[in-house]
């Protein structure tokens, strides 16, 4: 499988000056700022780097001074233990859709993965396939465009 990582970036600042009341996407900037218990999350910024190559923290940096910008109240300074920065790893496919069915080689495994930026969104509906599948029954959608066998 030619998977690939699509590297997200977030950015956390505990006790923030300004913040919203839910989760707010700012279109312009691409990212989203999310309002936690544990302070105001930014999230959004990503890009295709692998597994093993270093993080590029500047990613992150770039969120806060885009929610300066989406929120002016923030401090133009903030002192470095009230920020927190991590990357998380989204497995993703060059055509962006994901592998969904049975596997070639052993039948009885069933994929569901490389959902990339969708997978939260995705889910359910892959959940629903994988059911059916397992319970032979044919899926409620045609599957074929997400067939592994497309990479060989």
């Amino acid at each position: 499988m030619p998977l690939e990582t699509e590297r997200g970036y977030h950015l956390m600042i505990r006790d923030p000056e300004a913040m919203p009341h839910i989760p707010t996407a700012d279109a312009d900037g691409k990212f989203v700022a999310t309002p936690m218990e544990t302070g105001l999350r930014f999230a959004g910024t990503v890009e295709l780097a692998g597994l093993d190559a270093p993080p590029d923290w500047r990613r992150s940096r770039i969120l806060l001074e885009q929610g300066r910008k989406m929120l002016p109240g923030l401090a133009a300074s903030l002192p470095e233990e009230r920020i927190s920065v991590w990357m998380g790893h989204r497995p993703s496919l060059p055509d962006s859709l994901p592998v969904i069915g049975p596997s070639r080689a052993t039948p009885d495994v069933i994929y569901a993965f490389g959902h990339g930026h969708v997978g939260m969104t995705a889910a359910p509906m892959t959940g629903k396939i994988v059911a059916d599948l397992v319970a032979g029954r044919p899926p409620s959608i045609d599957i074929a465009p997400f067939s592994a066998s497309r990479f060989s």
